[in-house]
């Protein structure tokens, strides 16, 4: 075998590597490295739950952060886990088994409504997920129904730098959004905005951008 063979293989290998490891971002295996970058603790803090808290995880994947949840709010709170996708229902379904979470339902939601339940959350969070809603304004209209009064709802979402200017169609077609179309949303749909921070998680070494982090509340 010539160096230039053995190289090409090695090469390839790599890339196959990091082609997974960019996929599995969101899968249980890559949780570990996940806390290392996520700040899943500041975006709980900003949730504002106590123990006993009902909260609403829209677009949940396999439960990265829907476990972390259930942890907060205990064993009398409540984790309403959002998916459109069964096959990730039914994965987080197993992570939910195998660590005897109980206080956690599972809701396939449709495309522009999370059915969550209305007036009883105290906090929703959509992680790297809003992007992929193209029904925003009904989107936001269910979520303000299911929170009560002063109940907070998080975003937060990934932008790479060279496409921060690009059209919002450009973004969401490369599954990124920038805060302005966002915070464009929320003050639309009628939430206050509490906190917003351009630059919240730099992802570039694990998905080449960064996590921008809206905090808003319903009157």
């Amino acid at each position: 075998m010539t160096r230039i063979t053995l190289f090409l293989l090695v090469f390839a290998g790599y890339n196959l590597n990091a082609q997974d490891s960019w996929k599995d971002v969101y899968k249980e295996s890559a949780w570990a490295d996940r806390d290392r970058w996520q700040k899943a603790d500041e975006l709980i803090r900003y949730l504002n739950l106590k123990a006993g808290a009902t909260v609403g995880d829209v677009g949940c994947h396999e439960g990265y952060m829907t476990i972390k949840l259930a942890t907060t709010v205990g064993s009398t709170g409540k984790v309403y886990a959002v998916d459109v996708e069964q096959s990730k229902l039914d994965r987080l379904q197993a992570n939910l088994s195998k660590r005897d979470i109980i206080q956690v339902q599972l809701v396939k939601g449709d495309y522009d409504n999370p059915k969550l339940p209305l007036n009883m959350l105290d906090a929703v969070i959509i992680l790297d997920t809003y992007h992929e809603m193209d029904d925003h304004d009904q989107i936001l209209q269910h979520i303000k129904a299911s929170l009560k009064s002063g109940g907070r709802l998080v975003l937060c979402e990934a932008i790479a730098d060279e496409r921060r200017n690009s059209t919002r169609s450009e973004q969401e077609r490369k599954h990124e959004l920038g805060i302005n179309f966002a915070l464009d949303d929320l003050k639309k749909a009628g939430f206050v905005i509490i906190k917003q921070q351009e630059s919240f998680v730099d992802r570039t070494q694990e998905k080449g951008d960064k996590m921008w982090l809206i905090v808003a509340s319903k009157k």
